[in-house]
C-alpha cells in the first residue's frame, strides 16, 4: 500500500510504500521529463535558508548512494556512483564486466583515520591523515601537453612531467 500524506507541524509531503518487492531498476518516486528538445532539469530544488545548515538533500539508509548512468552509452561505460560505506565516502565506477562498482577515490572522516585513497580503499599502513595511491595499472606513455603526471609504479612514486621526463621522487 501507498499513501500521500502531510505532516503540518514540519510543512512535508509524505510518501510512504510498503509494496513489497520491487526490481533494483524501481523507485518509489519516478519523476520523468519526456521531452528531448529541452535540456531541462527533472528536479530543481530551491531552499530559502539563510544559515547553510540544511541539507538539500538527505539521504538516510543502511548503504546511501547516488547512481549516475548515462544513457546513450554501451554498458558498462559511463556508470559511476557516489557511495558512503563503513564510515568512507567513496567514488566507485562500473567495472568492465558490469558486475559491480571498484573504487576511484575514498575519502574517510578525521575521526576514523582522515585518509585518501585513490584506486584504494584501505591500504593506509595504520597511517592517519594519509594519502593512498594504488600502483598504475598503465604507466603513461604520453607526455601532458600542460602539467604532470604523478603516479605510483611498483611501489615507488615517479611524475611525468610535460616533456617526458620521468622522476622517480620516492622508491618502494
Amino acid at each position: 500500500m501507498t499513501a500521500i500524506s502531510t505532516k503540518s507541524n514540519e510543512g512535508a509531503l509524505v510518501i510512504t510504500t510498503n509494496d513489497g518487492h520491487l526490481d533494483s531498476a524501481s523507485a518509489v518516486l519516478l519523476l520523468k521529463a519526456t521531452n528531448p528538445e529541452y535540456n531541462q532539469p527533472v528536479l530543481h530544488i530551491k531552499q530559502a535558508g539563510e544559515h547553510g545548515g540544511a541539507a538539500s538533500i538527505r539521504i538516510d539508509d543502511q548503504n546511501p548512494d547516488i547512481e549516475f548512468v548515462e544513457t546513450d552509452q554501451i554498458a558498462p561505460a559511463e556508470k559511476y556512483e557516489i557511495a558512503v560505506q563503513s564510515d568512507k565516502l567513496q567514488i566507485n565506477g562500473r567495472n568492465a564486466s558490469d558486475t559491480s562498482f571498484e573504487t576511484i577515490a575514498v575519502f574517510q572522516r578525521r575521526a576514523v583515520g582522515g585518509n585518501i585513497g585513490l584506486g584504494t580503499t584501505s591500504q593506509f599502513g595504520a597511517g592517519q591523515g594519509v594519502i593512498a595511491i594504488a600502483n598504475a595499472s598503465v604507466a603513461p606513455s604520453v607526455n601532458p601537453a600542460d602539467g604532470g603526471i604523478l603516479l605510483v609504479e611498483d611501489g615507488a612514486l615517479m611524475y611525468r612531467g610535460s616533456k617526458g621526463t620521468v622522476t622517480r621522487i620516492a622508491p618502494a
